[in-house]
């Protein structure tokens, strides 16, 4: 690719997704949401709501949301939720609180965008078209020209275990495309599967599931427990 291309191609890639840098502090878990009840008492750290995950051993304590709450704040209905931590004052303006910010719910993860040197292509896994809601698999080639674009639907998304090789293999929500060798190591084929990984702090995997490392596959993740 000419040098013109690759910085063109940058500048996209900037627009696209130069506003979504995660922080390093990002937590993503699955569990319940709740009103807090906060005692009156000065210095004390209380958010309005409290998160508490599907294991019940992580209890985060709430302040704020970028997305709407409502109906979900009965401690009942699981969701998968990320955000990341933020300092604020005790009650009555004593000590310092740790509080969790809500960023994302039940946010659809999907396989990154990737560039192919050798084909001089640009892979987009998701993309929607101006005006409407309906996604697609786009493959450009510079400047911005449409090499490939394929419609995913509803079915199209992945389940847990089941390959996201394809620009098209979308991953199901709450779950990542995870990619690894096999037995061969990296003189084999690169295999790209949806995976709850498990190693990241926070990560906790789904009842009936534990965290399992596979050696020769994705690594730590979630599998169903063997009865």
């Amino acid at each position: 690719m000419k040098h013109t291309s690759k910085a063109i191609f940058a500048t996209f890639l900037f627009l696209m997704f130069g506003g979504n840098v995660l922080a390093a502090d990002r937590v993503t878990l699955s569990g319940t949401l709740s009103q807090a009840a906060c005692p009156a008492a000065c210095g004390v750290c209380c958010g309005n709501y409290l998160l508490q995950d599907t294991s019940g051993q992580i209890s985060l304590s709430v302040g704020n949301s970028f997305v709407d709450l409502t109906g979900i704040t009965d401690g009942k209905v699981v969701k998968r939720f990320s955000g990341s931590f933020y300092p604020a004052p005790g009650q009555c303006g004593i000590g310092q609180c740790n509080l969790f910010v809500i960023e994302e719910i039940d946010k659809q993860t999907v396989a990154e965008t990737v560039y192919d040197p050798k084909k001089d292509t640009l892979a987009i896994p998701s993309a929607t078209i101006s005006g409407t809601s309906d996604h697609f698999a786009v493959t450009l080639k510079p400047p911005f020209n449409i090499d490939s674009i394929t419609a995913i639907g509803k079915g199209k998304f992945a389940a847990q275990g089941r390959s996201c090789a394809s620009i098209a293999d979308q991953c199901a929500t709450g779950l990542t495309c995870v990619s690894y060798f096999g037995i061969a190591g990296g003189s084999g084929p690169e295999f790209k599967t949806c995976e709850i990984p498990c190693a990241q702090p926070g990560a906790v995997c789904p009842s009936g599931q534990a965290c399992v490392t596979v050696a020769d596959g994705p690594g730590q993740v979630c599998q169903v427990i063997a009865k």
